[in-house]
């Protein structure tokens, strides 16, 4: 195939680079809570039920429990108080360690987002640069990497 210069400006502007990231907190490198358990348990705040909150997600009441118990486990506080049944039936809350959890990772997320923005656009605002100057493959001297098997 002959790259012409339309090829190459068709390519260029099909390319729309953003930042991507997530946060997540971690307990000897293994991940215990992140953007996905603070909404579920945001969720539980505004029903007062796990298993309502789960169905919001689209998740199964059962993957819920055990997204619940592990990160409990990891962080060695509950993050919900259970009612068994009774006369009103069952339900969820979050205990206060719960509450403030959720408080602080959203605190952290809102602060750290307009953070790495700002950092996104220092180090790639002008990225790619103009388009005449943008190789379609690697430069001489960068070996593309070899094909998986």
């Amino acid at each position: 195939m002959t790259i012409t210069s339309e090829t190459r400006s068709a390519q260029a502007d099909a390319v729309q680079i953003r930042l991507g990231r997530r946060i997540w907190l971690q307990n000897r490198g293994e991940p215990i809570f992140g953007i996905g358990i603070c909404q579920l348990l945001a969720r539980v705040e505004s029903t007062g039920s796990l298993r309502c909150a789960a169905v919001d997600m689209g998740m199964a009441y059962s993957k819920a429990w055990q997204v619940m118990r592990r990160a409990e486990e990891h962080l060695g506080f509950s993050l919900i108080y259970r009612q068994v049944g009774g006369k009103r039936g069952g339900g969820s809350t979050l205990s206060d360690d719960g509450r403030r959890l959720v408080e602080s990772f959203r605190a952290l997320s809102d602060e750290a987002d307009p953070l790495l923005d700002r950092l996104y656009e220092k180090h790639f605002g002008a990225w790619p640069g103009p388009r005449e100057d943008r190789p379609i493959s690697p430069p001489s001297g960068i070996a593309p990497r070899p094909a998986r098997v």
